[in-house]
């Protein structure tokens, strides 16, 4: 196994932003240092994308989770035969958001229509690193039939998403079998099952 050292210096020699839209491509140029060999230069395409939430809220009395299904246009252009993915609901971090669970919340609203609460964060992951910024802090929340307050869906035109409540048990067989294939809720899922088993019974 090989153990973390600090026998290398990287730093960024340059940054051109090759494209601005709805992300952001920026063109960086890269010197790494090396303990007794040649230092390396080359340059990175990265991805800036801002940073994320995402969530799995669960009714702990009913044995229930509520997710998103909705169309994903990489996967469409792809081999994958199904483009539409069961996913934890999730959304950029907004600058007029105070903390991550305040993006959370709103997320919920937006998407599921639900009120999440008792949010607890399982930690923070980076989905792909080689080439996205993008970091989503990934929480586990609750919530009980009363705190339905819309049908959700999302408030973008753009925005077609079935919402979807799921007993856990039925989303474990999902998990296993390869219908769930979003790293986020198969992340969420994992860490519910690793601390609450008992929850995922029929």
């Amino acid at each position: 196994m090989v153990a973390p050292s600090n026998d290398r210096h990287v730093s960024i020699t340059g940054t051109e932003r090759i494209y601005d839209g709805f992300v952001r491509f920026d063109l960086v140029g890269l010197r790494v240092e090396r303990a007794g060999r040649e230092p390396l230069e080359y340059t990175r395409v990265v991805h800036d994308h801002g940073h994320a939430v995402g969530v799995l809220p669960v009714d702990e009395t009913r044995r229930m989770a509520v997710v998103a299904r909705q169309l994903r246009v990489p996967v469409l252009m792809t081999d994958d035969p199904d483009p539409f993915l069961i996913e934890a609901c999730a959304g950029l971090i907004d600058p007029e958001d105070p903390d991550e669970e305040t993006a959370c919340r709103r997320e919920c609203e937006e998407e599921l229509g639900i009120r999440v609460r008792d949010m607890k964060s399982i930690g923070r992951v980076y989905l792909c690193p080689g080439t996205v910024t993008e970091a989503i802090t990934l929480f586990l929340g609750t919530y009980t039939e009363t705190d339905r307050i819309s049908s959700g869906g999302g408030i973008d035109e753009d925005e077609d998403i079935d919402v979807m409540e799921v007993p856990l048990a039925e989303l474990d067989r999902w998990r296993t079998d390869g219908t769930i294939r979003d790293a986020k809720l198969l992340m969420l899922l994992q860490a519910l099952k690793l601390s609450r088993p008992d929850l995922f019974t029929d």
